[in-house]
């Protein structure tokens, strides 16, 4: 079953496609085209997932309803398939969206499109100019086509999951709510503008805090690798304090 998933998409196949655009939206949209299927189905488990968790407050009431309402005797001779069904929801429905979408996210994306994004950049990265490599530290440069693979594949599946189950459990919330009484609502729309408004002043910080990090850490694997590339350089005419320095530099 593993491999069933690893094998849904060939991380090496060669790029067709011109190299990716500056644009943050068309960046993302350049790489996630490649995986359009496997991303559309994880969208449809995570939905099938959150509308699955959103009947389980549905159940407890009307279980609830039902036993207060009828012995125990009544209760499962004349309700008996509406208490199967609400049993193969729980047991054998809500299980198997869960574990598709784990296996989805976790063995059909998260190393398959990780390793695709890595083969695409270094085939465009490889492709450049002698003087683009002279420009730059090469272990930072290999720090960028490494991590950008997982930093897209974290932030999509992040969304298709996390923000996406909120927006449909919250919404069928809502509306489950309204029907019972539209005042049983307010919590939930309480609930919801502040999560916005938390991610509009924070989402930002983060972005910067995460732009100015990578930036360290790329600096910080550059200047290792070129020290370790040009180790014979070293050994002749560098001194051990001033190697020190430079790496200590990028590391405060």
């Amino acid at each position: 079953m593993f491999g069933f998933f690893e094998r849904l998409l060939h991380a090496t196949e060669a790029p067709g496609r011109p190299e990716p655009p500056a644009r943050l939206l068309a960046f993302y949209w350049h790489f996630a085209r490649e995986a359009k299927p496997l991303f559309a189905a994880l969208f449809g488990a995570g939905l099938v997932l959150a509308l699955l968790d959103s009947l389980i407050p549905v159940f407890i009431g009307r279980i609830v309803a039902l036993i207060t309402a009828n012995p125990p005797d009544v209760l499962f001779e004349k309700f008996w398939p509406m208490l199967a069904l609400m049993a193969f929801v729980l047991l054998v429905a809500r299980p198997a969206a869960l574990i598709t979408q784990a296996m989805l996210a976790n063995q059909a994306i998260a190393a398959n499109v990780s390793n695709r994004i890595r083969w695409h950049n270094h085939w465009h990265v490889v492709r450049q100019s002698w003087a683009f490599f002279q420009n730059d530290f090469a272990g930072r440069i290999a720090t960028r086509v490494m991590q950008t693979g997982p930093a897209i594949r974290e932030s999509i599946v992040a969304m298709l999951t996390a923000v996406w189950y909120i927006l449909v459990y919250g919404t069928s919330a809502l509306i489950l709510l309204a029907s019972a009484d539209p005042w049983l609502c307010l919590p939930v729309i309480v609930w919801f503008v502040g999560y916005a408004m938390m991610l509009r002043v924070f989402v930002p910080r983060m972005r910067d805090r995460s732009k100015e990090m990578t930036e360290v850490r790329s600096m910080l694997t550059g200047r290792i690798v070129d020290s370790y590339t040009n180790i014979l350089t070293v050994k002749l005419f560098a001194r051990a304090r001033e190697e020190d320095a430079y790496v200590r530099d990028a590391i405060d």
